[in-house]
């Protein structure tokens, strides 16, 4: 296929614009100037800058027309610059400053030029021959927002925001008003952006030419000293940010649109939420408690302490009465360095991390069913899939850049279910939203495979081929009593019927979860079972299908990868196979390595209590605040001996540790990330540690020395090394190295070519020869066996956009000024029934304990459901959260809690 520029010839791409033509036979992405068209937005060719003439032969008839949205096609003759254009853009500019501040078309010396700057500059200034124009030098600034400004006055009505709000976002929140001359931009219902339902993405600021739209931080005009490319810390998107650095300091942070994974997109953590770093609260020195007060110490003196209490403790009690707890906010190098200490030089197995407390029985039912616990299929899979299946998850606020994808797929009319106790944005937008029972992951799963069954819907060649077990699960299925199960569950069977008839008629089907189906007594078992579902249908090993559990920490996958689980080590291998044994010992240079499996978190601290663990090293975990049933973790705390914290802020579990070390944050030190969908990404150091404090993994590479063992790849922590010896290790890892990281990261499996896996059980070939149904019966919960009738009402967990988990870093910028509060979600009704006003503070109470908390009327919760976040010590959630947990993972029963709630 072949068209003309200049008259010379060149091949051109299926669908592409002639604005894409010209820019790429160019090399040259200012070929064609432009004011309204962004690569991430669909073309608009509302500005006419980016016309150009086109004729259908050389030297025939032109004509003028938008390059932006106008297909090349074959024999096209296209001319960009000719005299005739550049008039005609500098006729559009020129009309364009009639409304627009003169002393606005210049760049300041200060200041990196606007996109809308750059184009006029190349264009060049034009004579302004019509009257200034009055509608928009006369708009207020809007300065509310914590975040983003706006000075309309600078606006060129470009609908670049508009757009991106709609396109990237799906927030819809910003508008055009008025007409001809009088046109602007609204926000909301012509409110401010503190008032509107803006969720501080800041899309619309990155992609505003002018400085209509700006951050506080002025980030699009800084000058840089330098640019760093490192991957976000907040979720398990893994976003990719470019961090401007000015003497020393982070002023801004901008999405880079050559971004695989988030393609110029983030939320407003990963844009704005960067304050914590230098924060006045930040640890920075070292501190041994004396005399029940912190006192600040140098390094060597907090080693010297550790190790020989380490030492003691392991010769008076052995080496199983020590536990190690890390963190998924570490890179895989200091979570790999971690569970190695405490395997090699403390000597025992009892290492976990924050997985236990998310996606442990993510992890297990996908290895019992599949034999990976961990993504099939890459997020651009989504463009491929004709149906959606998202079960216990709201992207929208968890996995923000996820979700955004997920709800243009929704609002573009894919087949949508969603599964939730929960009414949330994403449910108003499903073709089918089973508002279940908190609890009953089980037995709707077993609703939806009857019906699936029932209707002939299954894929017998998939079955048959590629999966065992499968006859077993049918016969259970077909026996069991639809009534029953609407009953428990709370859902119609029709509604359940034409759900699973949906998913399974679907070409390709793509199921998302989270924490609404892993933090059950069932959870595993729920895994599992959205596995037959996958399975039964053929959805797995194909493009736009699989299981994708939505990880919920930025590098929980690449923790447990790491080997931070107490029955495996890096690379999941059995840690009680002798075989295995020898491998780790052979590659970690010593003689033997711990035979028997370890204790996860929840037995550690069970064991504390039980005077048989004596000490616990953590890093970057906030134990006390996050781990449920608070008051039982402060009591095995108040029995251990020894607690040494990494951390970056004074926490409730460290202000209870013998010895605290300050840490370096993720923008102070090398590694990497994996996120949900198994991308390995280069975290890059970019600006140097604050204070004294020290990388985590150079803390625990000190600290190893000290107990005997010194790391091969040297005693200085450097990344790079330490992923040599993670490629020798772990054999899924065999072709990663720093280098062939790049921007974009790889996915594993990786070869030892360095190519990577974008799909795992590629055509039915599961990682464990076959893949595995298993079969069910729904279980309450022994919290609602227990507690339920004095306790009436099932509260669930979650998280809001604005924070992260316990909120020890976001607390710490102006997220907190959006959100500052845990409220308690209630139906309006439940709350009139006790005499409670809308936002009035209540009681809230379980057979543990008691918080005081305000209520907020809400009809997205059933009655007899309650719904609240645990971002706040204030309010200190897990004081009241049960310690009942999966059967098979211990992973705590977050989302089912036997509670009531009275005024005060």
């Amino acid at each position: 296929m072949k068209a003309f520029i200049n008259n010379v010839e060149h091949e051109f791409l299926q669908g592409e614009t002639m604005l894409e033509f010209v820019r790429r036979i160019e090399n040259d992405k200012n070929a064609i100037p432009t004011m309204c068209q962004d690569d991430r937005l669909e073309n608009f060719g509302s500005c006419r800058v980016c016309s150009v003439e086109v004729a259908r032969e050389k030297d025939g008839l032109t004509k003028t027309m938008a390059s932006c949205h106008t297909p090349i096609s074959e024999g096209l003759h296209i001319y960009p610059n000719t005299e005739k254009i550049k008039r005609l853009r500098k006729n559009i500019v020129e009309l364009v400053l009639t409304d627009y501040p003169a002393n606005k078309i210049f760049p300041l010396t200060d200041k990196k030029a606007t996109p809308f700057q750059e184009t006029i500059a190349q264009i060049g200034i034009p004579n302004i021959r019509y009257p200034q124009g009055k509608n928009h030098l006369d708009i207020e600034p809007d300065r509310a927002h914590p975040y983003i400004k706006s000075d309309l006055s600078q606006c060129i009505n470009c609908f670049r925001c508009v757009r991106a709000c709609e396109e990237i976002q799906g927030e819809m929140i910003l508008g055009m008003s008025g007409r001809g001359f009088a046109t602007n931009i609204i926000k909301g219902f012509d409110t401010t952006f503190n008032e509107s339902a803006c969720v501080s993405c800041g899309a619309c600021v990155q992609t505003c030419p002018t400085e209509a739209l700006t951050d506080k931080f002025e980030t699009k005009t800084l000058i840089p000293d330098k640019t760093v490319r490192t991957t976000c810390t907040y979720c398990g998107v893994g976003c990719q940010l470019d961090v401007s650095v000015i003497d020393g300091k982070i002023r801004g942070i901008q999405a880079p649109e050559t971004a695989e994974v988030n393609q110029g997109h983030t939320c407003l953590k990963g844009r704005f939420a960067f304050q914590f770093y230098n924060h006045p609260d930040r640890l920075r020195e070292p501190m041994i408690k004396k005399n029940g007060k912190f006192e600040v110490v140098t390094w060597d003196e907090a080693y010297d302490f550790i190790a020989s209490k380490l030492i003691e403790i392991k010769n008076k009690y052995g080496s199983d009465a020590i536990g190690g707890i890390s963190s998924s906010r570490a890179t895989n190098e200091e979570n790999y360095l971690m569970q190695k200490m405490i395997r090699v030089a403390v000597g025992t197995n009892n290492i976990d991390g924050c997985a236990r407390v998310c996606h442990a029985p993510t992890a297990f039912g996908m290895q019992k069913a599949f034999g990976t616990g961990a993504a099939t299929n890459s997020i651009e899979d989504l463009k491929q899939t004709d149906a959606i299946f998202l079960f216990g998850a709201n992207p929208v606020k968890g996995h923000p850049v996820t979700g955004a994808k997920i709800k243009q797929a929704f609002m573009k009319g894919v087949t949508s279910i969603v599964v939730d106790p929960i009414r949330t944005s994403l449910a108003d937008l499903a073709t089918y939203f089973l508002q279940i029972r908190p609890g009953t992951n089980v037995a709707v799963l077993n609703m939806m495979s009857y019906y699936i069954i029932k209707e002939g819907l299954v894929n017998q060649h998939f079955i048959d081929s590629y999966t065992e077990k499968y006859d077993e699960f049918k016969n259970h299925v077909e026996h069991l009593d639809m009534d029953q199960l609407e009953i428990l569950t709370g859902v119609s069977k029709e509604l359940v019927r034409n759900a699973a008839i949906a998913y399974a008629s679907a070409e390709s089907a793509m199921e998302f979860h989270g924490l609404g189906v892993t933090e059950h007594f069932q959870g595993s078992k729920t895994v599992m079972l959205l596995s037959n579902l996958a399975m039964m249908t053929g959805n797995v090993g194909r493009n736009g299908v699989g299981l994708n559990p939505l990880r919920g920490q930025n590098n929980v996958q690449g923790a447990a990868d790491m080997g931070v689980q107490p029955h495996q080590g890096a690379g999941y291998m059995d840690i009680s196979k002798p075989e295995i044994q020898h491998y780790f010992a052979q590659k970690y240079g010593v003689e033997k390595m711990p035979e028997s499996i370890g204790l996860k978190i929840p037995e550690m601290l069970d064991a504390a209590v039980n005077g048989k663990i004596k000490a616990l090293y953590i890093v970057g975990e906030d134990t006390i605040m996050t781990d449920p049933n608070s008051y039982h973790s402060i009591k095995a705390f108040e029995k251990l001996e020894l607690i040494v914290v990494q951390e970056l802020f004074m926490t409730a579990t460290s202000e209870m540790a013998d010895v605290v070390l300050p840490a370096s944050s993720y923008f102070e030190k090398n590694g990497t990330f994996t996120n949900g969908e198994r991308r390995v990404q280069r975290v890059n150091k970019v600006i140097d540690p604050i204070g004294n404090t020290k990388p985590d993994g150079q803390i625990i590479i000190d600290i190893m020395g000290r107990l005997g063992y010194n790391q091969p790849t040297g005693l200085t922590y450097d990344a790079a090394k330490v992923i040599e010896e993670i490629a020798d290790v772990i054999p899924f890892m065999k072709g990663l190295t720093w280098d062939r990281l790049g921007e974009n990261g790889l996915q594993w499996p990786i070869k030892e070519d360095g190519s990577d896996t974008k799909m795992l059980h590629l055509n039915g070939k599961f990682k464990k020869g076959t893949g595995t149904f298993h079969h069910f019966d729904f279980e309450e919960s022994p919290e609602i066996v227990s507690h339920g009738k004095i306790y009436p009402f099932i509260l669930t967990t979650g998280r809001e956009l604005e924070h992260y988990n316990s909120g020890t870093m976001t607390r710490r910028t102006d997220n907190q000024i959006i959100l500052g509060k845990d409220i308690l979600e209630v139906h309006p009704k439940d709350a009139l029934a006790k005499g409670i006003k809308d936002r009035e503070i209540v009681r809230l109470f379980s057979d543990r304990g008691s918080v005081n908390i305000p209520i907020k009327y809400a009809k997205s919760v059933k009655r007899g459901i309650l719904r609240t976040t645990f971002h706040q010590p204030e309010v200190f959630i897990n004081l009241i959260t049960g310690s009942v947990g999966d059967k098979e993972t211990m992973t705590p029963e977050y989302k089912v809690v036997a509670v009531d709630f009275e005024k005060i």
